[in-house]
């Protein structure tokens, strides 16, 4: 038998939550548009902006226009886009569009995420504009909208709505939430609009944020598109979006003329990338869809992330590398169940500590993970030791085993295609791991892999599982289906094991039994 050596186990390191940050790498962006540059009275033709019916050269004269920030809202500058539905019709190619981003999203496109954001706020802050209504669309830039989102005043506050197309009839089923009410006139208010534009009917997504937080779940008028007989000339379509039309349609409100609301710090974007949503009740956070992630996803205290059978696939930043846990916990309680994590494409650059990459990890947390796949969580052929599949931890922040025991179950999943090893449990976690198909890539040169690894005070019930193909060729080091390394007890039993270079390495198991803390 070879010498033991660093590479036949998982080095411990030191404990670190951090909560990630922004989303995946935009394909194009028009930064934040503030209007600070623009010179007050129509907006038509000013930096790629339209607005004809403003400027007198539409079906109305609407109230749309650039103004001075007369109305105390720091965080809108000097200049801001005010709009009220004092005049209004039933015409879209004439009123007031944004300017374009250069790569359109929809299904037809390279790019099927769009994003957009903006402040609003009231020009009048104490007393409710009765009937004042505008309406921003993501949009081509001729009225084919794909959204719809309405800022109102009513009496009890600012509101807004959202409306979007359900089913598949014909004539389309257009139907209005209201996402947010009783909101304050005498403060700004942020919205958040965010598009998943995937491939064939009933499956776009639209998330609707409000002053940050996530207020509806809903989808597109894709299916207004596809199955309403009105879009039979135009050959069924659908619209890929660049832009933002901010319209004023319906009934008029006269007493808003020359107020109304103020626009700023407009941003759009486009991606290829599909960020990962979820729907979210008091137990579980829901993944809507496969999605590509270029940071790590939390899950918070006590709740179970269930994948519904969805993908995620982690990607390098842009400008940077992936980092860490592709999903890991945000509390010392959490479960993971019914989702498939891999990576694609990242960099061959090895990290430490926490930056260390991994596809589920539990650290210093309590929960399970079941019916889960992870696959090609890894950076190519490396030798940098991380890239474990499945893994979960309990450390102090000095590197010593914790006092306290947690138990983690990490049961019935698949993981194959890993870097260093497909389940790891180390430190003082007390793990179930059964039922759990674990292959290695065979025979290789790059690194010693290893199947199950128990290490570091861990221990562990590991039973009924397939483990294979853990296989270093090099004298230096070895690779095995089975790693016990300084454990504190862990009992093997029911476990296929084979084509490993060593079926079992132990390394100080602990004795034949675990040792759960009573």
């Amino acid at each position: 038998m070879h010498a033991i050596a660093a590479r036949a186990v998982v080095v411990v390191a030191f404990a670190v939550l951090v909560i990630a940050g922004a989303g995946v790498a935009r394909a194009d962006s028009s930064g934040v548009i503030d209007f600070e540059t623009f010179t007050t009275g129509t907006i038509d033709g000013q930096q790629g902006w339209s607005s004809t019916g403003a400027n007198g050269n539409g079906c109305a004269t609407y109230d749309h226009k650039v103004v001075d920030n007369t109305y105390g809202y720091l965080s809108f500058g000097t200049k801001s886009l005010r709009l009220s539905n004092a005049v209004t019709s039933g015409c879209f190619g004439d009123q007031t569009f944004s300017k374009a981003i250069l790569d359109a999203a929809g299904e037809s496109t390279p790019q099927h995420h769009f994003e957009t954001q903006w402040d609003f706020a009231s020009t009048v802050k104490n007393v409710e504009q009765s009937g004042l209504s505008v309406v921003a669309s993501p949009d081509p830039g001729d009225g084919s909208r794909m959204s719809w989102v309405q800022m109102t005043d009513t009496p009890g506050g600012l509101a807004v709505n959202f409306t979007d197309v359900q089913g598949t009839s014909d004539p389309a089923n257009f139907v209005t939430t209201n996402v947010a009410s009783g909101l304050d006139r005498m403060i700004p208010h942020t919205i958040k609009l965010t598009l998943e534009l995937r491939t064939g009917p009933s499956n776009d997504i639209v998330q609707v944020y409000v002053d940050g937080v996530l207020r509806h779940t809903g989808t597109t008028w894709e299916n207004y598109y596809r199955f309403d007989s009105e879009q039979d000339g135009n050959g069924h379509v659908l619209p890929a979006v660049d832009q933002i039309l901010f319209r004023t349609g319906g009934s008029a409100a006269p007493g808003t003329l020359g107020n109304g609301f103020v626009v700023d710090n407009l941003s759009l974007a486009s991606s290829q990338a599909t960020p990962c949503l979820f729907t979210t009740s008091s137990t579980t956070m829901t993944l809507l869809a496969d999605c590509t992630t270029d940071h790590t996803i939390f899950v918070p205290q006590n709740l179970t992330l269930d994948g519904a059978g969805h993908k995620i696939t982690a990607v390098d930043p842009a400008g940077g590398h992936f980092v860490d846990a592709v999903v890991k916990n945000g509390g010392t309680v959490a479960n993971v169940t019914n989702v498939e994590i891999t990576a694609s494409g990242l960099a061959d650059i090895c990290d430490g500590g926490p930056d260390r990459l991994r596809g589920i990890l539990l650290d210093n947390a309590a929960g399970s993970i079941t019916n889960v796949k992870v696959h090609g969580v890894r950076q190519g052929h490396s030798g940098c030791q991380e890239g474990n599949a499945i893994e979960a931890r309990n450390f102090l922040s000095n590197g010593n085993p914790s006092p306290t025991q947690l138990a983690v179950t990490i049961a019935d999943s698949v993981v194959t295609d890993y870097q260093k090893n497909g389940i790891t449990v180390n430190g003082n976690v007390n793990g179930t791991v059964t039922g759990n198909t674990v292959t290695g890539d065979g025979p290789v040169t790059y690194i010693a892999q290893n199947g199950i690894q128990v290490g570091f005070g861990g221990t562990a019930s590991i039973r009924g599982n397939t483990v294979s193909g853990n296989y270093y060729t090099p004298e230096s080091d070895i690779a095995c289906g089975l790693l016990f390394f300084e454990a504190n007890g862990v009992k093997q039993q029911a476990n296929t094991l084979f084509a490993n270079e060593v079926n079992l390495c132990n390394f100080g198991r602990g004795g034949g039994k675990t040792k759960p803390t009573p």
